[in-house]
């Protein structure tokens, strides 16, 4: 049996496949002819009880009344003949007779069948399921981002160098992994050295700017050509300086841990209602929540940033009224926010989400900003286990969805 097995592991699919289904032939056909051979024979066994032998003259013999037949006249033309009457049965022998009977009838559709269905288990037992499993296996790995484990690739059929295909795939998916990585964290200190070494000649330039500042004083007056240059300068140097700031913002972003804790649905509420009043004072906010739970585990201050991000680029945009929804189903926690203002772009929708993207559409007086917001907002809903989605609502205005995991 081991033999077999060895031999069935190293066929190639075709031949292993070709073998199992001539020996499925070959065995149903010694196993029919078993079975009809069998049923004849216990169907004879049974006729043998109760046959009677009966003798019939020949065809041209005449019977007269007056003269009967006597042993001396020619019983030799006679026809031996032995009957059997299937009335006469007892009840064990007329059933188990028609069983006999039934069973070589239908021996071929049994057996043919039987072995069939045992070539087809013994086929995917022995040459498919094993490799199947690996692969299932290291699928599911996978999938989960796990890329800690190998891939038995001893096998020499179709299936065997499938399963050598995946454990290159899978070594290249590390290699490729430790490399992005590496470069992720090549970016990160180029980006953590740009902005320590952009801090100092910053300083240096806000300094002499102020100092230029200091002791021109009123003189500037009189020259207003060199005091809008020196306010361009501060200007500069300012949005520089946040600039810089953003970048270590980022950055602690990127290495942020959520810290998931149990929060009452009510605190969730009143934080959102109170920041809503904050942020766009001069507008209607129109609040629903359908949160029945009384406690929620959740980062309640990486989702209240979230919040306060995207609810800061509605104020931004809405003429009058901003809605916001609260909703759970499950584990999900929704939150989605709509403006009326004029919504999203085509091009707003592709990469709003990017870093440093300022959008197509702008308002006047509106603040300036770096394009962030809603970069954070995607980067922590990711973060929380969840996911950032924009689109624009049946009125035309902006609606943003964020979705988190809760418990």
């Amino acid at each position: 049996m081991g033999c077999i097995k060895t031999w069935m592991s190293k066929a190639s699919i075709p031949m292993a496949f070709m073998v199992c289904g001539l020996v499925c032939l070959a065995a149903a056909l010694s196993l029919t002819k078993l079975t009809v051979w069998v049923a004849q024979v216990s169907r004879a066994e049974i006729e043998d009880k109760y046959e009677m032998t009966v003798y019939i003259p020949p065809e041209d013999m005449v019977f007269t009344d007056e003269i009967p037949l006597t042993e001396s006249d020619d019983m030799a033309l006679w026809q031996e003949v032995t009957l059997v009457d299937a009335e006469d049965f007892q009840d064990g022998d007329r059933q188990a007779y028609a069983f006999f009977g039934n069973l070589e009838d239908v021996a071929a559709i049994l057996w043919y069948s039987i072995c069939l269905v045992l070539a087809a288990l013994i086929f995917y037992h022995w040459k498919i399921k094993k490799p199947l499993s690996i692969l299932n296996h290291a699928a599911q790995e996978i999938t989960d981002n796990n890329l800690d484990f190998q891939i038995d690739d001893s096998g020499t059929d179709e299936l065997g160098r499938l399963c050598h295909a995946f454990e290159i795939m899978r070594r290249e998916l590390v290699q490729n992994n430790r490399n992005m990585w590496n470069a992720v964290e090549e970016r990160k200190r180029l980006n953590a050295a740009f902005a320590h070494d952009l801090k100092t000649p910053l300083t240096v330039i806000q300094g002499h700017t102020d100092l230029l500042v200091h002791e021109l004083g009123d003189h500037l007056e009189a020259q207003p050509e060199l005091l809008e240059s020196i306010t361009s300068i501060q200007k500069q140097v300012k949005r520089l300086n946040s600039y810089v700031s953003t970048m270590g913002d980022l950055q602690r972003l990127e290495d942020y841990d959520p810290r998931p804790r149990e929060i009452p649905a009510q605190r969730i509420t009143e934080a959102i209602s109170e920041t809503a009043q904050l942020l766009f004072p001069h507008g209607e906010v129109e609040f629903h929540s359908s949160i029945t739970e009384q406690l929620l585990v959740m980062d309640l201050e990486a989702f209240l940033q979230i919040y306060e991000n995207i609810l800061s680029n509605a104020a931004r945009y809405a003429k009058h009224k901003i809605a916001v929804s609260l909703d759970r189903e499950g584990d999900v926690l929704t939150l989605s926010i709509t403006d009326d203002g004029i919504g999203f772009s085509q091009k707003d929708l592709q990469y709003a989400s990017a870093p440093y993207y300022r959008g197509e559409t702008h308002t006047l007086g509106s603040t300036p900003h770096f394009g962030l917001g809603l970069y954070i907002c995607h980067v922590l809903a990711e973060k929380l286990g969840g996911s950032l989605h924009l689109a624009n609502s049946t009125e035309g205005g902006a609606q943003v969805t964020v979705k988190i995991c809760c418990i």
